[in-house]
């Protein structure tokens, strides 16, 4: 088995949870006792209380990151599935462009997840007086990148 291939996939798994752990928790921003997510807020009183986001309430910039991040976990988890479909059947079939797919699929989600926390930085560094307090599904956001994009890289030229 493809050494490379292996651990392409292998960052791509862990670009795969990363991802999914930072668009779905709700620690985007973090300030004491309050957390904002993209798609609920929660405030942390004895109790955690969380309420969805109204839709119609939303800015644009909270639709654009929505769109990249669901955008993004559509094409990253087909990509995941095929690489590792094609890393199992490697030995019956050399279908090359399996590999390639996976490979651009993994690079296009990663691009996505990149645009989901750019746009959100920049519109809350235009818009807001001060240090943003981003919370940890933000940085796993931004790290997810580096997983995804790298190991689509390392699947494509494997």
């Amino acid at each position: 088995m493809n050494i490379r291939l292996v651990l392409g996939l292998g960052f791509s798994v862990l670009g795969l949870l990363l991802y999914v752990v930072g668009i779905a928790t709700t620690a985007w921003l973090s300030t004491a006792g309050v957390e904002n997510g993209l798609w609920q807020a929660c405030v942390l009183v004895p109790v955690r209380v969380c309420a969805w986001w109204d839709i119609s309430t939303l800015g644009a910039y909270n639709h654009a990151c929505r769109f990249f991040a669901l955008v993004g976990a559509l094409l990253l988890i087909p990509g995941v599935v095929l690489g590792i479909l094609y890393a199992v059947k490697q030995g019956f079939t050399d279908k090359v462009y399996m590999k390639k797919t996976a490979g651009g699929l993994i690079i296009a989600a990663g691009a996505c997840g990149f645009l989901t926390a750019a746009i959100y930085t920049g519109y809350l560094q235009a818009n807001t007086v001060g240090a943003v307090p981003y919370g940890y599904s933000f940085y796993l956001t931004w790290v997810q990148t580096l997983f995804t994009v790298g190991g689509g890289v390392v699947c494509l030229t494997a």
